[in-house]
């Protein structure tokens, strides 16, 4: 899952659209179309430390430093240990 998905997914169960998530981040409405519609892949630190507070997660969790399942760890075609 890419930052833009995640914080879209997020987003979504919040009930709250991006004009919403700018408001209450001061994060650019642009820039939240941008990385949800995957025109921009990343942007500073500062704009994710805000998307993360905002939306209750971990600057970690929104970039993917750590996957939700051993899938997105592995290249497709890798067995995983005990498979």
């Amino acid at each position: 899952m890419t930052l833009g998905e995640r914080i879209k997914v997020i987003r979504e169960k919040r009930g709250w659209s991006q004009n919403e998530l700018s408001r209450r981040s001061g994060v650019r409405q642009a820039l939240i179309s941008e990385l949800e519609s995957g025109k921009k892949h990343n942007t500073t630190g500062v704009a994710l430390k805000r998307l993360a507070l905002t939306l209750g997660v971990t600057v970690d969790y929104l970039v993917g430093m750590y996957a939700e399942d051993e899938s997105e760890l592995l290249p497709a075609g890798v067995a995983t240990v005990g498979a």
